[in-house]
């Protein structure tokens, strides 16, 4: 259309040399060679001296056939000038030969033009060059992009929007043992594993074509005997115009990757196990060498206590000193059995005996007085609450570890144990009002909030730590109440 403008326009005797450098400049941003009907070059503006490396004046001296080597043949010449001359003009590739000899691959668009009444022709030269060396770019991605395709192990299919299959690389007629033709322009339902596999892996690509987003789902199926799963995803494509062409679908085997899962699952069930177990027997142990200590040893310092008391009543007549060695005895043994009944407590209080708030009253009695700031307990009657051992010792396991955190680390002034029995669950909260801390950055070595929640698991409950800095911290236990035996249950005090 530009050519054709520039060739209708009306012959002025007053254009020169600069006129046409100023159409040939302003109109367009190629190469312009004006050609007389002797094949010399009558004009040229500066991007064909850029071009070609020549100057104005070495143009002038050179007939087109030295730049254009394909116009050497007289019938060749004549056939481009009727063709040039033609109101449409005529477009063509060749190669144009610059100052160092080496030819150059053009895009020609020439044109009949008058001047001062004599036929030239207008030449509009494109350097292909860097067009080029995209194509083969462009054609040297695709190819490298086919290699992986066919080589990938993943499934790649392409299907139409009328859902027949389009392409399908070698991954895919291997897996499912089907030839190209079988697969290539048949439909969906024609080409996939029939049942609810096929099904699914259906509605996945007209949901695609669909809502034009992509969409994903695992699919289970069988092969070879084995079951196997597939990660499969189906992104939209679109043309140059913006409008949906087709569904690529990719599929990726992740079995080995699901089994794994499920043997790691299982690892850490068994790992669970072995610490529930490890945590029972644990906590059986120490509430027998607690009793044991307790009632053995503490037997023992008591007889040994009242022996020395009633040595010191029958010897009146005993020398001072002796009465004082037996008096320091007195009190060694005095701070023995002081010693055994911390040791015992510490192992497994007893009042874990007498149910979980007479439990969580004492932690508190005991927190007040060795905390350093102020406990509350917030919890219903005693009664209400009615756990087996194995609940209530995790359960009080996890407030006393809860105050031990605060009495170490939150520099708290008060913290609530807040007790909530629902029909069929127990919440347990332990808030503090202290400087609090960031969950993601405890150190590794700390193993106290890794064992709250670990408890909680062993109670098939969760544990959940709520912090933040400056904003105190809340310990959160949740686990499912045991249900009731009949008859059964704690005993209440003074039964």
């Amino acid at each position: 259309m530009l050519l054709q403008a520039i060739a209708n326009r009306p012959e002025n005797s007053a254009l020169d040399a600069a006129n046409l450098s100023d159409i040939a400049l302003n109109r367009v941003h190629d190469a312009i060679y004006l050609i007389d009907c002797d094949l010399r070059i009558k004009y040229v503006n500066d991007k064909a001296c850029t071009l070609l490396g020549y100057n104005r004046e070495g143009f002038s001296q050179l007939p087109f056939s030295a730049i254009d080597p394909e116009l050497r043949d007289s019938d060749v010449v004549a056939l481009w000038w009727k063709l040039s001359v033609r109101p449409e003009g005529i477009t063509f590739t060749s190669h144009h030969r610059d100052s160092r000899g080496e030819l150059i691959p053009v895009e020609v668009s020439s044109i009949g033009y008058t001047h001062r009444g004599e036929q030239h022709i207008l030449c509009v030269v494109h350097d292909v060059r860097e067009l080029r060396r995209q194509k083969e770019q462009q054609r040297l991605r695709e190819k490298q992009m086919s290699l992986v395709v066919e080589n990938s192990p993943d499934l790649i299919l392409r299907f139409d929007l009328n859902t027949r299959c389009l392409y399908a690389n070698p991954a895919v007629r291997n897996w499912f043992g089907l030839s190209e033709q079988e697969i290539h322009h048949k439909p969906l339902t024609e080409s996939v594993p029939k049942g609810d596999v096929g099904l699914s892996f259906f509605k996945l690509v007209s949901k695609t074509l669909v809502d034009e987003k992509g969409a994903e789902q695992e699919l289970t199926l069988l092969r070879h005997g084995k079951k196997r799963t597939l990660h499969v995803r189906c992104v939209p494509e679109y043309n140059l115009a913006g409008k949906l062409a087709s569904v690529l679908a990719v599929g990726r085997d992740i079995t080995p990757i699901r089994q794994t899962e499920e043997e790691l699952r299982f690892a850490h069930q068994q790992l669970r196990m072995l610490a529930q177990n490890f945590e029972q027997d644990r906590e059986a142990e120490r509430k027998q060498l607690a009793r044991d200590i307790h009632d053995e040893l503490g037997q023992h310092l008591t007889s040994l206590r009242t022996g020395l008391s009633l040595l010191a009543m029958r010897a009146p007549q005993q020398t001072a000193e002796l009465r004082g060695q037996v008096e320091n005895l007195m009190g060694l043994v005095d701070s023995t059995i002081q010693v055994v009944r911390d040791v015992s407590t510490r192992l497994r209080p007893n009042v874990l005996n007498l149910g979980l708030i007479p439990a969580l009253e004492w932690l508190r009695d005991r927190f007040n007085k060795d905390g350093g700031c102020r406990c509350i307990l917030v919890a219903p009657n005693e009664h209400t609450v009615v756990l087996d051992d194995a609940s209530l010792t995790a359960a009080f396991r996890v407030v006393q570890e809860s105050l031990t955190n605060v009495a170490r680390h939150a520099g708290a002034s008060t913290v609530y144990i807040i007790v909530k029995p629902e029909p069929d669950t127990l919440s347990i909260e332990v808030v503090d009002n202290g400087k609090g801390f960031t969950p993601g950055r405890v150190r590794k070595n700390a193993f106290g909030l890794p064992g709250i929640q670990e408890r909680a698991r062993m109670l098939n409950g969760e544990a959940a730590i709520i912090s933040a800095r400056g904003k105190g911290t809340r310990v959160r236990l949740t686990f499912p109440l045991p249900a009731p035996r009949g008859g059964g249950g704690e005993k209440q005090k003074g039964e």
